[in-house]
């Protein structure tokens, strides 16, 4: 039996795909077929039929759900962290670099795993599963993402998928994940755009797809922020940035949009709360040699008079001993200009306090850390007004002006008060009656 019969032992770049189940399964089953005596019949069977349940099992997340096993071996290959493709993370890697012989080394076998003709094993072991197992996949329809990350990811895959299959060069494959791992990435900042914090980085299988264009008004801001944002993806030198403001004017959603925006130009986020500052060393740490531009997002920060950890921000904008890597960027938003809690008690010296001055500046000083301030004021009625109208051209809401005008004024009067948000709401209760 010659189907499994190819070296995956000898891999030395792609070597983690070993400690993969799927892939030790498949290599012990590889085993058991050079020598058949060794195992029952029945052990094989058990042994094929669970490396195709997990297969199977992650069909709802492959890119090319007509192909099962493809998918899943391409999925190991472009997700696995290693020296070149973390290399092509940062620049494209060219032949001449001392891991290029080895990634054509390590693909070359792959190929052959990615090309196993399976139905042949499955006669070779006596199994009783469909030849064609392809069919397997319309038990879930592939689900096209809209998120322009994963769009692209889909596309390059697909590239890559019909390269593997081919009689191509390896060599031509090889510089076809080069150019992958430096459009997408590797590992887990390949896959998601977004991330969130909670022990380790987490990826967000499904982002907020909000655009700047959904947010009506605002334009200065928006300006000041696209503007010092593509410096930052162009590898200028950018600014840390607070938006602070009226609570519902999208200060939030702003900074959700870059996202969207940036994602296939090599921006990722990652949303940290207040509770979880601590770890911000340590996230820094861990994407300082990625070969992405980070905005570290937190959102409504504030803090209480009592609080502390408002210090460990302060030092990782500036004033650890560490220098902040350049491909690392706060950006925070906050209903408060100065983010900690002043009261008259603390420029008085109630506490008996000597140096009340310092105490004041130090709370000061978190804000002047911060390159730009944003400030999202709350809209007067006729800026609501024309907010309210354009939501309600964008979905399609053909009602007289004076009506559209009553009826908004009404809602925010009886709701939340003149805000994007409001008017959002207000649009969506007005699409619900329609």
């Amino acid at each position: 039996m010659t189907e499994l019969d190819f070296p995956l032992q000898r891999l030395i770049i792609y070597r983690n795909l070993l400690n993969d189940a799927v892939i030790g399964r498949t290599r012990q089953l590889a085993g058991w077929l050079q020598d058949p005596g060794r195992v029952a019949k029945g052990e094989s069977e058990s042994c094929f039929y669970s490396i195709w349940f997990d297969v199977i099992r992650k069909t709802r997340t492959f890119v090319l759900p007509d192909d099962p096993w493809r998918n899943y071996v391409l999925n190991l290959i472009l997700e696995d962290e290693n020296a070149f493709s973390l290399a092509c993370e940062k620049v494209k890697t060219q032949p001449d670099s001392p891991v290029w012989p080895l990634a054509v080394h390590d693909l070359g076998i792959l190929k052959q795993l990615y090309n196993l003709n399976w139905p042949s094993v499955a006669q070779g072991i006596g199994a009783d599963i469909a030849a064609d197992t392809a069919c397997l996949t319309k038990l879930w329809p592939a689900q096209p993402s809209g998120h322009p990350l994963q769009r692209l990811r889909t596309r390059l895959m697909a590239g890559i998928h019909q390269l593997f299959i081919g009689n191509t060069d390896i060599t031509v494959v090889v510089e076809a994940l080069a150019e992958y791992y430096l459009t997408i990435g590797s590992g887990d900042m390949g896959k998601y755009g977004a991330f969130r914090w909670g022990q380790r980085l987490h990826g967000i299988e499904n982002p907020d797809p909000i655009e700047l264009d959904d947010l009506v008004g605002y334009e200065e801001q928006k300006k000041i922020l696209l503007r010092n944002t593509e410096a930052f993806i162009n590898g200028y030198r950018a600014n840390n940035i607070l938006l602070y403001g009226e609570r519902g004017t999208g200060k939030s959603s702003s900074v959700k949009a870059l996202l969207n925006r940036y994602a296939c130009s090599g921006l990722r986020m990652i949303e940290l709360a207040k509770s979880d500052l601590g770890f911000l060393g340590d996230i820094v740490e861990k994407i300082r040699e990625r070969g992405f531009r980070f905005i570290i997002f937190l959102d409504d920060l504030s803090f209480e008079d009592f609080e502390v950890e408002y210090k460990h921000l302060k030092a990782s904008i500036e004033g650890s001993l560490e220098a902040t890597p350049d491909n690392v960027l706060l950006y925070v938003t906050s209903n408060r200009r100065h983010l900690v809690k002043e009261t008259w008690r603390d420029r008085q010296s109630l506490d008996e306090e000597v140096h009340v001055s310092d105490s004041h500046q130090e709370k000061l000083s978190l804000v002047d850390r911060f390159g730009i301030t944003i400030c999202y004021p709350a809209p007067n009625q006729g800026q609501y007004l024309r907010i309210v109208q354009q939501l309600a051209q964008k979905h399609g809401l053909n009602l007289p002006d004076d009506d559209l005008k009553r009826k908004a004024i009404e809602w925010e009067m009886n709701y939340h008060g003149r805000s994007g948000r409001t008017a959002k709401q207000f649009i969506t209760d007005l699409s619900a009656g329609k």
